[in-house]
């Protein structure tokens, strides 16, 4: 993992395939649909999740409930959340949502002219966060003109709010979950983050 490398395509589609893992219940459409971005030849730092996803018995109704009741468990709840998926909550004095680091994320997503549309979703979820990483990265890639604006702004982004929390979220997650892929999909996540933020340091 260490000396991984990826391509700017392979970071804009993890990050959106890694968003998606954490808004998206697990249901059998979805996970199939993740079989499928994972079906090719993918970045090694993927390779581990896609292990994982291929040893889920998609005909079994008990092996898709287990993996429904631990992303509920893990990021809805009822009961108290051992990873809540929203940097304010990991930030925050007293670990509330929508405190400072909720609007300060929304300030990164304008200046992209970017909004969250889902009124469902928190700006500072994990899932939104990385989907923000996607997207710049992409405007980054696709437009040489303001290349270097949206590189500054991935950079201000990870000192700023990824670095500060998604790391120990991760470790949190894996610590609390009990299924092969969720323990995996922390794992990567937290690889991610380090390869992406070494990436702005070259």
């Amino acid at each position: 993992m260490q000396k991984a490398t990826m391509t700017d395509n392979e970071l804009i589609e993890a990050c959106g395939l890694l968003g998606s893992m954490y808004l998206c219940k697990p249901d059998r459409e979805t996970l199939d649909s993740w079989r499928a971005l994972l079906s090719e030849a993918v970045p090694d730092i993927l390779s581990d999740l896609k292990d994982a996803l291929e040893k889920i018995d998609m005909a079994s109704d008990s092996e898709l409930e287990d993996l429904l009741w631990e992303y509920t468990r893990l990021f809805i709840g009822p009961y108290k959340l051992p990873c809540p998926p929203w940097e304010s909550v990991y930030t925050s004095p007293k670990r509330l949502m929508m405190q400072e680091a909720y609007d300060e994320v929304r300030d990164y997503y304008n200046k992209a002219g970017l909004t969250v549309n889902n009124q469902g979703i928190m700006a500072d979820h994990l899932g939104a966060e990385l989907n923000f990483l996607a997207v710049v990265l992409q405007k980054a890639h696709s437009d040489p003109k303001k290349e270097q604006y949206y590189r500054d702004l991935i950079e201000g982004f990870l000192d700023e709010h990824v670095i500060k929390w998604i790391p120990q979220f991760a470790r949190d997650m894996e610590d609390a979950a009990d299924l092969l892929f969720y323990k995996t999909l922390a794992r990567v996540t937290r690889s991610m983050i380090d390869l992406i933020e070494r990436g702005q340091d070259e």
